[in-house]
């Protein structure tokens, strides 16, 4: 079963930085059993970065918790790890995109 999270974090090096070292860690990420449906800064605070996040099953929401690399590249990247909240999501949702939308 799969498990949306919301994420709340800061960040110190700007929205480009950051969405780069996701691209960077996008092989590792899919082979964790992780993707990304959302991430965005707040539009009057870019420091306040929102995103929410698919993770195949339990394992992989714990796996990514405990990956010290990953961790280390998103420190890198400018994430204030400490500030970070992650909200597991309800099973009751439901969304008005069929497909996912994509600012180009």
């Amino acid at each position: 079963m799969a498990i949306l999270v919301k994420t709340e974090i800061t960040i110190t090096k700007g929205f480009d930085t950051w969405k780069k070292m996701v691209e960077a860690q996008t092989p590792k990420l899919e082979e964790m059993g992780i993707s990304f449906l959302f991430a965005g800064t707040e539009q009057d605070d870019p420091t306040k970065l929102v995103a929410v996040l698919r993770f195949d099953n339990m394992e992989a929401l714990k796996s990514f918790g405990v990956d010290e690399e990953l961790t280390e590249q998103r420190r890198e990247a400018g994430a204030v790890i400490e500030s970070g909240v992650m909200t597991i999501m309800s099973d009751d949702f439901f969304t008005n995109y069929p497909e996912p939308f994509i600012k180009n």
